[in-house]
Order: C-alpha cells, then structure tokens, then sequence
C-alpha cells in the first residue's frame, strides 16, 4: 500500500465513537416556547468571570493533576482506565478529526478558547473544549483509549510532514511549539444563591455555538453529588437498560429517571409543577445536590420493581407511543404513576399490561404527552391520569 493510500483508507476503528453504544432515541415533544423561562437570571447576579491563557504544557499538567476536571458521565472499569486517569470522559472526537487539531497547532495556527468553572476548592469544571483538551493530553501521554483498548497515538490523518509523529518523536523545536501554544481561557466564579443557575444558563446558551454539552450533561458536571449518583446508579438497571435500550450518549436516560424523581411529589400532591422542566430539574439537583432523595431506598426498590413489570409486560414498547422513539413525557407519566401505585399495591405484569393499553387509547392522556408537554396543567394531568391507571381506577372522570 502506498503513501497516498494509506492517507485515503481509514481504519474503521478510528472512525467509531469511543461511546460503547448506539444511543436510544427520546424525542422530547416540549417546543421552545413551552421551555422559555420567563425569570432567567441576569450574569450580574449570578456570575462573574475573566480571561487567562494557559500553555498546553501547563494545561496537560493541571489536567494529569486534576486541577482541571473533565465532567465524568458515566462509571468506567477500573481497568479499561489504566493509564488514563485523566480521562473520565470517553473521547467523542473521531481519530481524524484529533490528528488535524494536534496538526493545526503544530502549523502555528491558534487554537479556540475554552470555558471553565472555578469550584469552591479553586478546581476548575472544563463545561466546553473538553474534546480539545483532551486530545490535547492524549497527544502528549501518547496513548488515546479507543473501543478496543488503548492505542498509541501517531498522527495518521495527516500531511507528509508529521505523518507518524508522536510526541516523543516530534523534533525539539516542534515539541516546544506545542508546549508552548497558549489557549485563552475564560474562567466563570458563579456566585450568591443564583450561581449554579447561571452557569447552566450560560452553557444553555452557548449550545448554539457549538459546545458538545447537552443539558443532562451540564447538570451532571453543576450538581455533581450524592443525588447524581444515585441516578446514575439507578440507571445501570438491568431492566431498566432493557426497557430503554443502549445507553444514551446526551444522558437522556439520566435525565428521564430525573425527571420521575422529581415529579414524585406532584404525584403525591405535596409539590406543584412550574415549568420550564429544565429549570424544575436544576431546581430539584440544587436541593438533592448533597444529600439523598427522602425514601431514598423504598425509591431504588419501586424503580427496580417498575422497571421489571414495564420490561415484563411490554418490553421496550412500554417508553414508546410510536415507531422507535422513546416519549419523555409518556416516560415520565408512567414511571411516577406506577412507582406511585406501588406504595399502596403489589401490581403484576398484567396489570401493567392493562393499564398501558388503557393510557395509550385515553385522548385527554395523548393530549397530555403530545402537545405543550411541559405546561403545568399538562404534566399534572398525565401524572394524575397515570397514576389512576396503574391503580386500577377508572379515567373516565378524568377531563383535560
């Protein structure tokens, strides 16, 4: 094989996503102007930030240190990660698109700034450029983690000139020139009660430009704690992940059993819904950051208990009205109304059966999780209709 054809072949392994799985569809009905918030925080009040530049020697160091942090999304092996601490989060960047970045710096050309967040032990939270940064201190240690393993990283995807260089073998003067790049940094310090709720709002905003967070993700690296970790253990359900499907690379499946946690109170007619559902989720994180949900055990046994009478009595049509994707807003209705029915009755799976069959023909439930889904009267609807049925009542008098 040629020079030229080997520039041309892409080894397959090198084009995958270092996520494991495909991810589930969720499509989440709730249109923009449902989602508005109609008292968003001012920066003023909640934020303050400046600029500083950070050489990528002194960047890979405070990344190997941990005075930088890559949110961690997902528990990974102990195993798979020797040798790769610092990456708590799986690279998204395919191999070509890393060997360009890494080439663009060592051609002199600038590289874009990143965002971070001071934490209160003066760390600092990467919210946006992590893939640039981590390809960064990948090049540097000299080894990537693919879906197979680690591998050495050379440069491939690249012109004649640093075709298969690696760090180590880079020139002096090139090495120094890497070194040496400096990244602009813009550091945000959230402050007073409404600092977190700023931060999220920043990087919600940002979104159109480009970062590669979604909004679970940002939530995960905000409220990192107690009440995240229970989720995320609560989503390693085996019948949970059968019901769901692969997991979801923008933690959609996180979000959903947020979602179910947080309503539980509306089921109970202890809380009222306020929309937007985005800002109720931050909401519910800053209160449970640190602590766990009241109940937190008898809320593990009825997730587990319902996720296997969803997954017994329908399988993965249990999430999902239509076709292959999964609704949030009929999740979430299903999830707080059988774990709800749960604390008064031992249901089965023809139960189950039965009530999904009695949801899914009701017109004022369809309503309820098809338009205008995150309206207040909407979710309490769908939430009060849910749990009716999975109790074995009537909907009949229920009206929309």
């Amino acid at each position: 094989m040629t020079d030229d054809q080997q520039a041309n072949s892409t080894d397959p392994e090198d084009l995958e996503d270092s996520q494991p799985e495909d991810s589930s569809q969720v499509v989440d009905l709730d249109t923009e102007v449902d989602e508005v918030d109609s008292d968003p925080v001012h920066a003023e009040d909640a934020l303050r930030y400046f600029g500083a530049d950070f050489d990528v020697d002194g960047l890979v160091k405070r990344l190997n240190n941990e005075t930088f942090i890559i949110p961690t999304f997902e528990p990974i092996n102990s195993e798979e990660m020797a040798g790769f601490e610092g990456f708590q989060r799986g690279l998204v960047w395919k191999k070509p698109q890393m060997d360009r970045f890494i080439e663009s710096i060592l051609l002199g050309y600038p590289v874009p700034g990143v965002f971070l967040v001071e934490l209160s032990d003066r760390r600092y939270l990467v919210l946006d450029g992590q893939q640039r940064m981590t390809t960064l201190q990948a090049f540097k240690t000299g080894y990537w983690r693919t879906p197979r393993g680690r591998s050495k990283f050379s440069l491939r995807y690249v012109g004649d000139e640093f075709k298969g260089s690696t760090y180590e073998n880079l020139d002096p003067k090139a090495q120094r020139l890497f070194d040496n790049t400096f990244i602009q940094a813009t550091i945000v310090v959230p402050k007073g009660p409404d600092g977190k709720r700023g931060v999220y709002s920043l990087f919600e905003r940002i979104n159109s430009g480009g970062t590669n967070l979604k909004p679970q993700q940002i939530r995960v690296a905000l409220y990192a704690g107690t009440t995240v970790n229970f989720i995320r253990d609560l989503n390693q359900d085996e019948n949970w992940r059968e019901v769901f499907g692969p997991h979801n690379k923008d933690l959609k499946d996180h979000e959903l059993i947020l979602r179910a946690l947080s309503l539980m109170p509306v089921a109970r007619g202890t809380k009222s819904f306020r929309p937007p559902m985005a800002r109720y989720l931050n909401d519910y994180l800053e209160i449970y950051q640190d602590q766990l949900p009241p109940d937190a055990e008898g809320v593990r046994s009825r997730f587990e208990r319902a996720a296997q009478l969803l997954n017994e009595a329908r399988g993965r049509a249990a999430l999902r009205l239509r076709g292959t994707q999964i609704n949030a807003a009929h999740t979430d209705a299903v999830l707080v109304g059988l774990m709800t029915a749960l604390t008064q009755a031992d249901l089965d799976a023809d139960n189950v059966r039965e009530a999904l069959e009695t949801l899914t023909s009701n017109d004022d439930y369809l309503n309820a999780v098809s338009e205008s889904t995150s309206h207040s009267d909407q979710v309490s609807l769908r939430i009060k209709l849910a749990t009716r049925a999975f109790m074995g009542e009537s909907l009949a008098d229920e009206q929309g």
